[in-house]
């Protein structure tokens, strides 16, 4: 059976500190629970999402990113309401 899940690799605006990814791995944790996303991985500079494509929204996971206040650099985010004008 063929593995259909994907990765996306997310950028953030700036270097993340120690401290900064230990609090954001914190607060990513319920985020494992999300139907669709099967693993999350920071680095100081990275977000690595594996995720299935068919139960996950990978563009409504990055609002809630900037909701929580995780620095996603501008290239990242595509807003819903900027799909629905194209």
């Amino acid at each position: 059976m063929k593995n259909s899940f994907k990765l996306e690799v997310l950028k953030t605006n700036r270097t993340l500190t120690t401290e900064e990814q230990s609090n954001f791995r914190l607060k990513f944790k319920p985020f494992l629970n999300i139907a669709g996303i099967i693993s999350l991985c920071l680095e100081e500079e990275h977000l690595y999402i594996e995720y299935d494509p068919i139960s996950f929204n990978l563009d409504s996971f990055k609002e809630i990113l900037t909701a929580v206040g995780f620095p996603l650099k501008d290239e990242n985010i595509k807003l819903a309401s900027s799909n629905l004008m194209s």
